[in-house]
C-alpha cells in the first residue's frame, strides 16, 4: 500500500481536476473526504471512524492558482 504523500504526488493532476479549491483528507491511496474547510474534512472523517492522526489533509489548488504560480 502506498503512503498518502506518494499517492498524492502521483495523482496530483486528478486531485486538482476533481477537488480544486477544496480541502481533502487522504488515507493511503484514497480521498476519504472533501469539503470547503479543513474542519469539515476532519469531521466527515471522524464520522467514518477515521483517526485524525492517520489523515493527510491537503488544500487543493484550482487550475487557475497553479497557472498563476507557473
Amino acid at each position: 500500500m502506498k503512503s498518502s504523500s506518494q499517492w498524492i504526488t502521483e495523482n496530483f493532476e486528478y486531485i486538482v481536476s476533481q477537488y480544486g479549491g477544496k480541502y481533502v483528507g487522504v488515507i493511503n491511496d484514497m480521498v476519504i473526504s472533501s469539503a470547503l474547510t479543513p474542519s469539515e474534512v476532519l469531521e466527515n472523517a471522524k464520522k467514518l471512524g477515521k483517526n485524525e492522526e492517520e489523515i493527510s489533509l491537503l488544500k487543493v489548488p484550482t487550475q487557475d492558482e497553479i497557472l498563476c504560480v507557473l
